[in-house]
């Protein structure tokens, strides 16, 4: 069995892909799961020399557990890398050393995120970290978007090293992006599947754990002012020192997302109980013109 090998999905993503397959090229065996591009991406993984595999997305979790089925008796490890994402040196000389203990199933990895031409050093996401080191064979995922690994079965540590993420991708297709996101994190929270586990049954002594509970509490704060709350929370974690970039890239992803989540959840509400295309006197008074 190999040792290690490099996971990425994609989907339309030609303009990110060749840094991240540059930052491991020549370095380990390279699995594309695609689904169904119609851009170059297929061409630009075989450039590379990348195994190249097209299979139907539903959702994220089913997408990377598929993955992990194909992969799971062929290598020890793998890495789930992202196509906007890259290996540094410091990163690569971690993951090497860590998939030779007998000790661990998995590692967290936190980001280094650049936006328009600079280095975030502050704010929520330099916190943030994903679980993307693991033992193909024990790890599965869960949740249909911001998917993640159940580890409390699971052996893990967190790497000092950090991946880069930089999207290639202009702004307005990341907006048209996280629009598809909010609509999948709105039916997940209309539909009731991220209230399925009992408080008791969360296991929060590990990462998994404790991030599902921080969910459940701001699930219940009120729509339209958690936003508001998470974006304040970015600000109180730094990321107005990273000036514009920094802000700009908190607003988007800690209130104009968020927001964008709570409307569809609220179109939703009112469809369900067949209030959407009822007509409302302004609250504020006066009569209709």
């Amino acid at each position: 069995m190999t040792p290690f090998a490099v996971v990425i999905l994609t989907r339309d993503e030609e303009l990110n892909l060749p840094k991240a397959l540059a930052s491991i090229a020549g370095r380990c065996p390279v699995l594309i799961v695609d689904s169904h591009s119609v851009d170059r991406t297929e061409a630009v993984a075989r450039e590379y020399g990348a195994e190249f595999v097209v299979h139907k997305f539903e959702d994220y979790s089913k997408q990377r557990n598929w993955a992990l089925e194909q992969v799971q008796d062929r290598f020890e490890w793998i890495y789930f890398l992202d196509a906007d994402e890259e290996f540094t040196p410091a990163l690569w000389d971690e993951v090497q050393a860590t998939i030779r203990r007998d000790d661990l199933d998995g590692a967290y990895v936190r980001w280094d995120v650049r936006i328009l031409g600079r280095k975030l050093k502050h704010g929520e996401f330099t916190h943030a970290m994903m679980l993307r080191l693991m033992r193909p064979r024990v790890a599965r995922f869960s949740r249909g978007i911001n998917e993640r690994v159940d580890d409390k079965d699971l052996r893990v540590t967190v790497l000092k090293a950090r991946m880069i993420h930089r999207d290639a991708k202009p702004m307005s297709e990341l907006f048209r992006k996280h629009v598809g996101y909010a609509a999948r994190e709105a039916r997940v929270y209309v539909d009731g599947l991220s209230q399925q586990q009992r408080l008791a049954e969360l296991h929060l002594r590990t990462k998994a754990g404790r991030v599902a509970v921080l969910r459940r509490i701001y699930n219940k704060l009120p729509l339209f002012v958690r936003p508001f709350i998470n974006f304040g929370r970015a600000m109180g974690l730094g990321a107005w020192r990273d000036g514009i970039p920094g802000v700009l890239h908190a607003g988007m992803h800690a209130l104009w997302y968020p927001m964008l989540i709570d409307l569809l959840i609220h179109e939703e509400l009112l469809r369900r109980a067949g209030k959407l295309d009822e007509e409302f006197a302004p609250r504020w008074g006066g009569e209709d013109a």
